[in-house]
């Protein structure tokens, strides 16, 4: 792959993620909740 290729893919994951969070309230609660389990877990004290 090539990194005009990969960039293209990353821009087009990102905008995808973020108008599914803005119009999916379902599916940015489950991001939401992901992160938070993710970011508690790993936490280190």
């Amino acid at each position: 792959m090539t990194t005009k290729n990969y960039i293209s893919l990353c821009l087009v994951l990102a905008a995808v993620t973020a108008a599914s969070i803005l119009f999916i309230p379902g599916f940015s609660d489950l991001i939401e909740t992901t992160m938070l389990l993710f970011l508690s877990t790993n936490a280190r004290a």
